[in-house]
């Protein structure tokens, strides 16, 4: 039996009774770019640089040109100076125009440590303004300068600042080899605050990588150093990454507890906007947790902070996140009146990243209302954004998001091309947690074309990536996966070995609406191995849960299947009134495709109750949407049903009408399990015509199909 899940919908095609279909439940493959990843509090990636260093040792200019343009330079810079201190994007661009001219005069004065100095000044505000490959080409100018000087302590500065370029950048081995570099040096000059900082993005750098035990050990000794300098702002700061890295982990109760000690810390020091990022991390743990409501009131405090303190960076950040509970609520216009709230304040500061994520992430509504186009459009404009920047890592999540939305369209050899070129940029990064999701993708796609061992396979290379970072939320993911495959192969015992590893891993981790997806799941192979009591035991557990977390979509779809069990046990009233609730709750989050499954299903209960016309009703309903929606699995499936219910009034010309429809768009998308059910049943219809050879030739033509895709039923 086919379940529901999140994003991407599973349908099949039944030939007794021909009229339902059942959904997958598996988990979300969108790479959905948001700042909850990025518990990184203390330091944003750079050490402070915007205050003159000494100059002690400085000989007296001989020439009067060189004092005239020593004058003009130190003008420059100070007014450049004052426009880096408003902070806009328009004043940090005016900045950088004082700060250009300035360089070549230090240059010809002579003055190698003003020209060090300002290079380093303008790759940080480059950087701030997203133009890495620029902010590297002067923080590589700064450091060979500072090498002859042999001013180690801005030599390790600087250093550190490319470290979180690449960090930035995703390039994390690159940024771990100069993070590496800085360490020793801060710790030859005393620099214990800079080696805390350090400390703590190496500590991230690993986290980010999947090394966890790795992480934890930077942020330990980052820790130890920022108690005995007293530092509390940034001790609030580490403890939110320690906190960051347990949640990771899926101790999601260990995270809570490092991020309580962190907030009283941020609010005693009168650091607000660390105060605000210690709140946004904690609504994320709730928000894993499903516990959305308690995310909310986090989000919303972590809200009125950032705008009682004017950082419309911040305040856009938590805008996304309000959005994206929202989203995960079903209230998807809520969630895109918040993201387009965010929208111009990311663009108004000149926050090409944010940018990014924001249009990226409404794309993601969009697709989940069904609204394919529009989401591509979206997707279209953050892509370029993320190529501009040199972003890599968020570059692959998009590329991975198109190919989610033409997998949705049936354009499944597009999705391939779209996964085929995020693969090698989550690999490039060492995003292993990416690759997985990716892998797992791919696999989907495969699986829908019905190449099942082909699907096996990419699942199998997500596993141990998922395992070895640790990540056991998506390691269920993947068992899920796995589970699915093996049902489809009719390896229904591999498949709830599968599905019972997934179950005791999300509930290990307190993923609430994993765990509801997995239980429907094992639901569905129990209803299909004709346990239909044993079925309905874990359809009736996966319901309250999908409730809990308020998963309107998990619920609909949970509802919508326990109505099909109760189609097959032959109780057709029972299994309408599961189906009507079900109908609404897709209709409220504006998942039309699946409103279309449902309306589906609903025809095929009236059909069995012989309402033939009522049946006709729902099912041109539902091919009505699936049309909308550029379903065209869906459509195909609708247009199957209609004709078994045409060939069953007896009016057979008119059911292969349908059935031919259904045949050519199953091919178009590549679902060869489903064109060998159609050619099944139109082989059906020829046989009732009485025309032997010509079912005898579809029969033929389904057989080795239905052998390929492992159908052995």
């Amino acid at each position: 039996m086919h379940y529901q899940k999140p994003t991407e919908k599973r349908q099949t095609y039944f030939l007794k009774p021909p009229l339902t279909s059942r959904q997958w439940l598996v988990y979300s493959c969108h790479a959905v770019i948001t700042i909850f990843s990025s518990i990184f509090i203390v330091a944003v990636g750079q050490d402070p640089v915007l205050s003159l260093p000494k100059r002690a040792g400085e000989t007296a200019p001989i020439k009067i040109a060189q004092t005239d343009k020593r004058a003009e330079a130190e003008r420059l810079y100070e007014e450049g100076l004052q426009l880096f201190q408003q902070g806009t994007a328009e004043s940090l661009q005016q900045a950088i125009e004082k700060w250009e001219i300035a360089l070549p005069l230090w240059r010809e004065v002579g003055d190698q440590s003003q020209e060090a100095w300002l290079n380093l000044v303008l790759g940080r505000t480059h950087d701030l303004l997203g133009f890495k490959q620029k902010a590297l080409d002067y923080y590589n100018q700064a450091l060979p300068l500072y090498q002859k000087l042999e001013d180690r302590a801005l030599e390790a500065t600087t250093l550190h600042n490319i470290g979180a370029v690449y960090d930035d950048l995703g390039e994390k081995q690159q940024a771990l080899e100069y993070y590496q570099q800085a360490l020793p040096l801060r710790r030859a000059v005393g620099d214990r605050v800079g080696e805390a900082t350090t400390l703590n993005n190496i500590g991230l750098v690993y986290s980010d990588l999947g090394e966890k035990q790795q992480a934890l050990e930077y942020f330990q000794q980052a820790l130890l150093l920022s108690q005995a300098l007293g530092d509390r702002a940034s001790e609030a700061g580490i403890l939110n990454n320690i906190g960051g890295v347990y949640a990771d982990l899926g101790e999601k109760q260990q995270a809570l507890e490092y991020l309580q000690q962190a907030l009283p810390l941020s609010h005693a020091v009168g650091d607000h906007a660390l105060e605000a990022q210690t709140l946004t991390n904690i609504g994320q743990v709730y928000y894993d947790l499903g516990e959305k409501q308690q995310a909310l009131e986090y989000f919303q405090q972590a809200l009125l902070l950032s705008q009682a303190l004017g950082d419309r960076a911040s305040e856009a950040a938590t805008l996304r996140n309000i959005s994206r509970v929202y989203n995960a609520l079903g209230e998807k216009q809520q969630a895109l009146e918040y993201y387009q709230q965010a929208l111009p304040l990311s663009q108004a500061l000149g926050d090409r990243t944010g940018e990014a994520t924001t249009l990226n992430n409404i794309g993601a509504v969009y697709s989940d209302l069904g609204e394919k186009q529009q989401a591509l459009e979206y997707y279209q404009q953050a892509l370029p954004l993320s190529q501009a920047l040199g972003d890599r890592t968020r570059e692959a999540a998009t590329l991975n998001n198109i190919g989610l939305v033409y997998s949705d369209l049936g354009e499944k050899q597009q999705a391939l091309e779209y996964y085929q070129q995020a693969l090698p940029l989550r690999r490039a990064v060492g995003d292993r947690t990416g690759e997985a999701i990716t892998l797992n993708n791919i696999g989907d796609v495969y699986s829908d074309l019905g190449e099942k061992q082909r699907a096996l396979d990419y699942f199998q290379q997500a596993l141990p990536l998922s395992q070895a970072v640790g990540d056991r939320a998506s390691e269920a993911a993947t068992l899920n996966n796995i589970g699915r495959v093996y049902s489809d192969l009719g390896e229904k015992q591999q498949a709830l070995e599968y599905l019972q590893q997934a179950l005791s891993l999300s509930q290990a981790v307190g993923d609430r609406a994993g765990e509801a997806t997995i239980l429907s799941n094992i639901g569905g192979v129990y209803n299909a191995l004709g346990e239909k009591q044993q079925a309905l035991e874990y359809l009736q557990q996966a319901l309250p849960l999908s409730q809990a977390v308020g998963d309107r979509a998990g619920e609909a779809a949970t509802l919508s299947n326990i109505g099909l069990v109760y189609s097959d046990l032959g109780e057709k009233q029972q299994a309408l009134e599961y189906l009507q609730q079900a109908l609404p709750l897709s209709q409220a989050v504006g998942d039309r495709a699946s409103e279309a499954m449902t309306l589906n299903n609903i025809g095929g209960v009236y059909g069995q109750l012989g309402e033939k016309q009522q049946a006709l009703e729902y099912l041109q309903q539902a091919l009505s949407l699936s049309q909308a929606v550029g379903d065209r699995a869906g459509e195909a499936m609708t247009l199957n049903n209609i004709g078994g219910v045409y060939a069953e009034l007896g009016e057979k010309q008119q059911a292969l009408e349908y059935l031919q429809q259904a045949l050519s768009l199953s091919q178009a998308v590549g679902d060869r399990a489903g064109e060998a059910r159609i050619l099944s049943n139109i082989g059906g219809v020829y046989n009732a015509l009485g025309e032997k050879q010509q079912a005898l030739e579809y029969y033929q033509q389904a057989l080795p199909l239905s052998q390929a895709v492992g159908d052995r039923a």
